[in-house]
């Protein structure tokens, strides 16, 4: 289903050396003030049969699971927020995978003014630091 009208949904981001938000697993830079969009070498947009796509929960205790597990397997900062998602947009077991996307607001899960700074100032948007649960 194709959407123009985005959708809010929940994920995690690793912090980059530079301060960019990337995607946990694979590292790919979300660019700042511009969409992350979903690549794939075998099509140009998502598709149902294959696993491509940008992929969200649909709620905040999905996200802090994932966060949880992201915190102690991986060795970044890790970020939780709200992300809206659009453009060719699949439902599954517990969220969406999605073409597009650019997060809406992001979650501290320890206090740092600097970074919160540094993500508010490049991506626009909100920072807030909330427990994780």
């Amino acid at each position: 289903m194709t959407r123009t009208e985005p959708i809010e949904a929940w994920r995690i981001w690793r912090v980059g050396p530079d301060g960019t938000l990337e995607s946990p697993i694979y590292g790919d830079e979300w660019p700042a003030l511009d969409a992350f969009a979903a690549d794939c070498s075998e099509h140009p947009r998502p598709e149902l049969q294959c696993g491509c796509g940008v992929y969200a929960v649909a709620t905040r205790e999905q996200a802090v699971e994932w966060a949880d597990w992201a915190r102690s397997a991986l060795p970044y900062t890790i970020v939780l927020g709200r992300v809206q998602l659009w453009g060719r947009v699949f439902p599954h077991l517990i969220g969406y995978r999605a073409e597009h996307a650019y997060p809406y607001e992001l979650e501290l899960l320890e206090p740092d003014e600097l970074l919160a700074r540094r993500l508010r100032d490049s991506y626009l948007v909100d920072v807030v630091e909330r427990a994780a649960a």
